[in-house]
């Protein structure tokens, strides 16, 4: 009989039978009983209802999260929501947001799903992309096909006694990627979904499952629906769970639109979208959020963290009946502070606090990059890492003088943020371009032409993964990011000199003596930037065919002129080298606060305040030293002591 049994095969589980048990684990294993008793709460105050079938509808999801109606980006969410509710069975997307399907969304979305699907850590990617994608049944057609209605949802799976029931007043966005194509070929491996099934213990449900499976590489994402909810990812950046999403919504001027819009503009050029499609296809998409933007979906996080928060709880009604009012935690201040670095620049740095560089839109753009490294050697989002910056040198506030940056930047001793912009030069082939780079600067900065070192930074040859790493940014016309090299132990990250001005990764010449008359100018590396003495030209360059230098290339963008050459390059990508104009300059002291540190988070700025008054009092009273009336003795005896004269001709204090 045991024979018998054996020989019998394995009972099929029907996959919404597997889909509930996963809801269930996610909700015992990846959120406490609190959240979800807070989740409940707000899912079902909201929910509408179809016979026994609690659901919310497109509206109701873009309410509770208060996504702003000028972006347009709530039917692009709730179409991912629709999709990741069903996982891992794409074949049941378009799915009815239920709240077991809901809590699927928010345990992805948030990131949660980690605690239980470890395996499936890196394959996130893969399935944002199938929540946005549509199938592209040729390469000239990359509009959505026909939506199904909800009507035809719902009923597909409703039991057969209740099919005939009204049909409920809302759509569903349709999901052309998972519809039949007779595709005979196989879909990659989803690591993600294995991970979820082999949890549960149903591997071969997922091979079943594959037959309505569709080609994710015959799939793209419409740019007009990306750009959408990029603008609402730019926007909610440094969202934290508690913050009233309202207030986002709020701070929608016309100037903040244009500015969230030219910032998506850099970010889907970054994908290098099909030009006659008009949609991101699946490669290039997961290799620029590997390696250029590995944080831009980070704002879903926060926001879907609301779901676990609930203002009809409220904690403290056991203590106090009269307590009925909720607790809301502020929108989080911006961390750009453009107070002038002394009081004497108070003034000329107000005039200018309009035409900053540096605004939250472009901070935003610059987080979906960049990381920061915490006093503790936690690498983190430069939200979370609580990072301020000051307004530390512009051209438009100090003047285009290397002696003024000298001044205003070498007394920082912090981390500093270098943002420019500049424009290209126009001819009968081109017109006029405009570019915009920054650079994140881990170690401050020293003036190589007033020491016989060698140039400051070698940090980037660290493999240590608590040393703080500079990196070099495009942001302008496209987003690509040039991390320090790890390898390189010999090419300087950055160097100041007057005589020659600022150079990123270029190669520098040997210490020359303070004596010589003759200026030697750094070479550009593979990833550099070049900016003269005058502060009026600059050149970037991005050419991998050299080697390596001190920073390393970006694949995407590199993909991208390759496929340019030998044509011109398009609009928004650059040549292997460009030479620009200078429009303006901005270096900005990067403080992150150390919890451990007895003093305050304001410790660097009221430091580098301390020592520019310091050196004006100083001044001041060398000016005011009295000689007796022996003028030309008083300067001869300051020249030999270094303290006035031609610096660089003197060798300061000797006899």
């Amino acid at each position: 009989m045991g024979q018998s049994q054996s020989s019998e095969p394995p009972k099929e589980v029907p996959i919404e039978q597997l889909s509930h048990e996963l809801a269930l684990r996610f909700a015992s294993k990846c959120f406490t009983h609190l959240e979800i008793t807070h989740y409940k709460d707000n899912f079902k105050s909201l929910a509408d209802h179809q016979e026994d079938v609690e659901y919310w509808k497109e509206d109701t999801l873009c309410r509770f999260l208060a996504i702003p109606e000028l972006l347009q980006a709530g039917s692009v969410l709730y179409q991912m929501c629709t999709y990741l509710g069903a996982f891992p069975f794409p074949s049941l997307a378009p799915c009815i947001l239920t709240r077991e399907a809901m809590l699927k969304v928010i345990t992805i979305m948030t990131g949660r799903y980690k605690k239980i699907l470890k395996r499936g850590d890196q394959d996130k990617a893969k399935l944002l992309f199938r929540s946005l994608a549509v199938f592209d049944r040729s390469a000239s057609h990359s509009n959505l096909v026909e939506k199904p209605t909800m009507e035809d949802v719902v009923n597909e799976q409703l039991p057969d006694d209740m099919r005939a029931e009204k049909a409920i007043g809302t759509h569903v966005s349709g999901f052309a990627i998972d519809e039949p194509a007779n595709d005979d070929e196989e879909e990659d491996e989803d690591d993600l979904a294995l991970a979820a099934l082999d949890a549960l213990d149903a591997i071969e449900v997922f091979k079943q499952d594959q037959r309505v499976d569709r080609k994710i590489h015959h799939a793209m994402i419409p740019v007009e629906n990306f750009k959408k909810l990029v603008k609402l990812l730019l926007l909610l950046a440094g969202i934290e769970p508690l913050t009233p999403l309202a207030i986002y919504g709020e701070s929608l001027t016309p100037a903040k639109l244009q500015t969230l819009d030219t910032s998506a503009d850099a970010i889907i050029a970054a994908f290098d979208p099909d030009p006659q499609a008009k949609g991101i296809r699946y490669s290039n998409f997961v290799q620029t959020i590997t390696s250029t933007l590995p944080d831009l979906f980070d704002p879903l996080n926060a926001l879907f963290e609301h779901s676990l928060f609930s203002k009809n709880i409220n904690l403290s009604k056991h203590r106090d009946i009269s307590l009925d009012h909720e607790v809301i935690i502020p929108l989080r201040p911006s961390p750009i502070r453009k107070s002038s670095t002394s009081d004497a620049d108070q003034s000329k740095s107000n005039t200018n606090t309009s035409t900053s560089l540096l605004n939250d839109t472009l901070l935003s753009q610059i987080s979906t990059s960049l990381k920061l490294t915490t006093p503790s050697g936690v690498t983190t989002n430069i939200f979370t890492s609580g990072a301020r910056f000051d307004a530390l040198y512009s051209t438009s506030s100090h003047g285009t003088s290397l002696s003024s940056f000298s001044r205003q930047v070498l007394s920082w001793r912090a981390s500093t943020l270098i943002i420019l912009t500049g424009t290209t030069e126009a001819t009968n082939q081109k017109p006029s371009r405009s570019i915009t780079l920054a650079a994140y600067l881990p170690d401050r900065w020293t003036d190589s032409s007033q020491t016989h070192s060698h140039p400051q930074s070698t940090t980037s040859g660290s493999l240590d993964p608590t040393t703080p790493k500079a990196s070099l940014l495009l942001l302008h016309p496209r987003q690509a990011l040039f991390p320090a090299n790890p390898y390189n132990h010999s090419m300087p990250v950055s160097y100041f000199s007057t005589r020659t001005g600022i150079a990123l990764g270029c190669v520098v010449p040997a210490s020359q003596s303070r004596t010589s008359h003759q200026t030697v100018q750094p070479a550009l590396g593979p990833v550099s930037l070049l900016i003269d003495s005058d502060l009026s030209t600059c050149t970037f360059q991005h050419d991998g065919s050299q080697g390596s230098g001190a920073f390393v290339t970006d694949p995407a963008f590199e993909r991208a002129q390759q496929k340019q050459s030998p044509s011109p390059p398009s609009s928004n990508t650059l040549p292997c080298k460009i030479q620009f104009d200078l429009d303006e300059l901005e270096v900005w002291g990067v403080s992150i606060p150390d919890p451990a540190a007895e003093d305050g988070h304001d410790d660097e700025i009221t430091k580098q305040r301390k020592r520019l008054a310091w050196e004006e009092a100083e001044a001041a009273r060398r000016r005011g030293v009295n000689f007796g009336g022996d003028k030309d003795g008083a300067r001869a005896l300051l020249e030999m002591a270094g303290i006035v004269g031609d610096h660089g001709n003197r060798s300061g204090g000797s006899v």
